[in-house]
Protein backbone atom coordinates (compact mmCIF):
# COMPACT_ATOMS: atom_id res chain seq x y z
CA UNK A 1 0.00 0.00 0.00
CA UNK A 2 2.51 2.23 0.85
CA UNK A 3 4.56 1.80 -2.31
CA UNK A 4 1.66 2.80 -4.39
CA UNK A 5 1.00 5.20 -2.82
CA UNK A 6 4.09 6.90 -2.79
CA UNK A 7 3.53 6.00 -6.50
CA UNK A 8 0.43 7.93 -7.52
CA UNK A 9 1.81 10.54 -5.56
CA UNK A 10 4.81 10.97 -7.52
CA UNK A 11 2.66 10.87 -10.49
CA UNK A 12 0.66 13.57 -9.00
CA UNK A 13 3.85 15.80 -8.53
CA UNK A 14 4.94 15.19 -12.32
CA UNK A 15 1.74 15.96 -13.63
CA UNK A 16 1.46 18.88 -11.79
CA UNK A 17 5.29 20.27 -12.42
CA UNK A 18 4.72 19.86 -15.99
CA UNK A 19 0.78 21.68 -16.27
CA UNK A 20 2.39 24.47 -14.52
CA UNK A 21 6.02 24.74 -16.70
CA UNK A 22 3.62 25.15 -19.77
CA UNK A 23 1.63 27.90 -17.79
CA UNK A 24 4.59 29.85 -16.30
CA UNK A 25 5.99 29.89 -20.28
CA UNK A 26 2.95 31.19 -21.17
CA UNK A 27 3.33 34.27 -18.90
CA UNK A 28 7.00 34.75 -18.85
CA UNK A 29 7.19 35.09 -22.67
CA UNK A 30 7.76 38.74 -23.93
CA UNK A 31 5.88 40.65 -26.42
CA UNK A 32 8.84 42.97 -27.55
CA UNK A 33 12.45 42.31 -27.58
CA UNK A 34 14.92 45.82 -28.04
CA UNK A 35 17.27 45.34 -31.11
CA UNK A 36 19.48 47.52 -32.22
CA UNK A 37 18.46 50.86 -35.05
CA UNK A 38 20.18 49.46 -37.93
CA UNK A 39 17.35 47.53 -39.31
CA UNK A 40 19.61 44.95 -41.70
CA UNK A 41 18.89 41.32 -41.06
CA UNK A 42 22.32 40.44 -39.43
CA UNK A 43 21.49 43.36 -37.21
CA UNK A 44 18.28 41.57 -36.46
CA UNK A 45 19.62 38.34 -35.89
CA UNK A 46 22.91 39.12 -33.88
CA UNK A 47 21.51 41.59 -30.95
CA UNK A 48 18.86 40.04 -29.78
CA UNK A 49 18.55 41.71 -26.52
CA UNK A 50 17.63 39.97 -23.10
CA UNK A 51 14.63 41.55 -21.18
CA UNK A 52 17.60 42.11 -18.86
CA UNK A 53 19.51 43.86 -20.73
CA UNK A 54 17.94 47.41 -21.80
CA UNK A 55 18.51 49.44 -24.48
CA UNK A 56 19.88 52.35 -22.44
CA UNK A 57 20.90 56.20 -24.02
CA UNK A 58 22.81 58.09 -21.57
CA UNK A 59 22.14 62.00 -22.78
CA UNK A 60 26.02 62.27 -23.66
CA UNK A 61 24.79 59.52 -26.59
CA UNK A 62 22.60 61.65 -28.08
CA UNK A 63 24.22 64.31 -30.89
CA UNK A 64 21.90 66.91 -31.37
CA UNK A 65 21.45 68.51 -34.99
CA UNK A 66 19.70 71.34 -35.68
CA UNK A 67 19.17 73.14 -39.50
CA UNK A 68 17.02 76.20 -39.57
CA UNK A 69 15.24 77.32 -42.76
CA UNK A 70 17.74 78.85 -44.66
CA UNK A 71 20.13 75.56 -43.81
CA UNK A 72 22.33 77.05 -41.02
CA UNK A 73 23.48 73.75 -39.01
CA UNK A 74 24.40 73.71 -35.67
CA UNK A 75 25.65 70.72 -33.53
CA UNK A 76 25.45 70.12 -29.92
CA UNK A 77 24.60 73.99 -30.08
CA UNK A 78 27.67 75.11 -32.54
CA UNK A 79 27.22 76.53 -35.93
CA UNK A 80 29.05 74.35 -38.64
CA UNK A 81 29.56 75.57 -42.02
CA UNK A 82 28.34 73.02 -44.66
CA UNK A 83 31.35 72.09 -45.88
CA UNK A 84 32.83 70.63 -41.82
CA UNK A 85 29.86 69.37 -41.03
CA UNK A 86 31.60 65.73 -42.04
CA UNK A 87 34.61 66.62 -39.96
CA UNK A 88 32.87 67.73 -36.87
CA UNK A 89 30.51 64.69 -36.75
CA UNK A 90 33.90 61.92 -37.26
CA UNK A 91 34.71 63.73 -34.14
CA UNK A 92 31.65 62.37 -32.57
CA UNK A 93 31.47 58.74 -34.38
CA UNK A 94 35.52 58.03 -34.20
CA UNK A 95 35.74 56.56 -30.33
CA UNK A 96 37.37 58.34 -28.16
CA UNK A 97 37.30 57.01 -24.44
CA UNK A 98 39.66 59.79 -22.39
CA UNK A 99 37.02 62.61 -23.39
CA UNK A 100 34.29 62.63 -21.38
CA UNK A 101 32.14 65.09 -23.18
CA UNK A 102 32.26 62.51 -26.00
CA UNK A 103 29.50 59.06 -26.40
CA UNK A 104 30.85 56.76 -23.77
CA UNK A 105 32.97 53.86 -25.19
CA UNK A 106 32.59 49.86 -24.90
CA UNK A 107 35.46 47.04 -25.95
CA UNK A 108 34.16 44.38 -28.27
CA UNK A 109 35.75 41.34 -29.80
CA UNK A 110 35.39 40.72 -33.26
CA UNK A 111 36.40 37.68 -35.27
CA UNK A 112 39.03 39.77 -37.76
CA UNK A 113 39.32 43.11 -36.26
CA UNK A 114 39.96 41.64 -32.50
CA UNK A 115 39.14 44.02 -29.53
CA UNK A 116 38.10 47.39 -30.84
CA UNK A 117 36.79 49.91 -28.43
CA UNK A 118 33.28 51.25 -29.85
CA UNK A 119 30.68 53.98 -29.25
CA UNK A 120 27.74 52.65 -26.88
CA UNK A 121 24.54 53.23 -28.37
CA UNK A 122 25.63 56.76 -30.29
CA UNK A 123 22.12 58.22 -31.79
CA UNK A 124 22.06 61.59 -33.54
CA UNK A 125 18.99 62.88 -33.89
CA UNK A 126 18.65 65.64 -36.69
CA UNK A 127 15.89 68.42 -36.03
CA UNK A 128 15.25 70.50 -39.64
CA UNK A 129 12.87 72.81 -40.29
CA UNK A 130 9.82 72.08 -42.39
CA UNK A 131 10.89 75.13 -44.82
CA UNK A 132 14.30 74.15 -45.72
CA UNK A 133 14.50 73.46 -49.23
CA UNK A 134 14.87 69.56 -50.61
CA UNK A 135 18.42 70.91 -51.96
CA UNK A 136 19.89 72.15 -49.06
CA UNK A 137 18.63 69.28 -47.15
CA UNK A 138 19.60 67.01 -49.39
CA UNK A 139 23.51 68.47 -49.00
CA UNK A 140 23.13 68.32 -45.33
CA UNK A 141 22.00 64.83 -45.40
CA UNK A 142 24.98 63.34 -47.89
CA UNK A 143 27.33 65.16 -45.24
CA UNK A 144 26.02 63.69 -42.37
CA UNK A 145 26.47 59.75 -44.31
CA UNK A 146 29.27 60.57 -45.52
CA UNK A 147 31.24 61.33 -42.21
CA UNK A 148 29.85 57.62 -41.51
CA UNK A 149 31.28 55.97 -44.81
CA UNK A 150 34.70 58.22 -43.84
CA UNK A 151 35.24 56.61 -40.55
CA UNK A 152 34.46 52.73 -41.97
CA UNK A 153 36.59 53.38 -44.95
CA UNK A 154 39.72 54.50 -42.93
CA UNK A 155 39.05 51.58 -40.03
CA UNK A 156 38.77 49.23 -42.92
CA UNK A 157 41.91 50.65 -44.41
CA UNK A 158 43.34 50.18 -41.35
CA UNK A 159 42.48 47.28 -39.94
CA UNK A 160 42.05 45.21 -43.34
CA UNK A 161 44.18 46.88 -45.57
CA UNK A 162 41.32 47.29 -48.05
CA UNK A 163 38.95 50.44 -48.81
CA UNK A 164 35.18 50.04 -47.58
CA UNK A 165 34.32 49.84 -51.41
CA UNK A 166 36.75 47.06 -52.22
CA UNK A 167 35.46 44.73 -48.66
CA UNK A 168 31.57 45.41 -49.89
CA UNK A 169 31.91 44.61 -53.64
CA UNK A 170 34.40 41.86 -52.64
CA UNK A 171 32.73 37.87 -52.72
CA UNK A 172 34.95 36.35 -50.76
CA UNK A 173 33.60 35.02 -47.27
CA UNK A 174 36.29 36.43 -45.15
CA UNK A 175 35.31 40.16 -46.67
CA UNK A 176 32.13 39.62 -46.17
CA UNK A 177 32.49 39.20 -42.04
CA UNK A 178 34.62 41.84 -42.38
CA UNK A 179 32.43 44.30 -44.33
CA UNK A 180 29.94 43.07 -41.14
CA UNK A 181 32.47 43.87 -38.49
CA UNK A 182 32.94 47.46 -40.05
CA UNK A 183 29.07 48.25 -39.83
CA UNK A 184 29.02 46.72 -36.55
CA UNK A 185 32.09 49.21 -35.57
CA UNK A 186 30.03 52.03 -36.87
CA UNK A 187 26.34 51.34 -36.85
CA UNK A 188 24.44 54.59 -38.44
CA UNK A 189 21.25 55.98 -36.19
CA UNK A 190 20.58 58.46 -37.58
CA UNK A 191 16.82 59.73 -37.25
CA UNK A 192 15.07 62.98 -38.06
CA UNK A 193 12.27 65.12 -37.47
CA UNK A 194 10.86 68.04 -38.94
CA UNK A 195 9.66 70.77 -37.06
Amino acid sequence: MKKTSLSILILIFILTITSCKKELETILETDYKVIEFEYGFDNYMNNYRLESDPFIIKQRNLLMINVDKNGLTTIEGNFVEDSLISSELLKYIIPNPENEKMPITIEKEFEFSGKVIINKNLIILAKINKELNFQKYSEIRKNIYSAFNLARNEYSIQKFDKNLLELINSTEEDDIIKWREVRQVFPIRYSEIVE
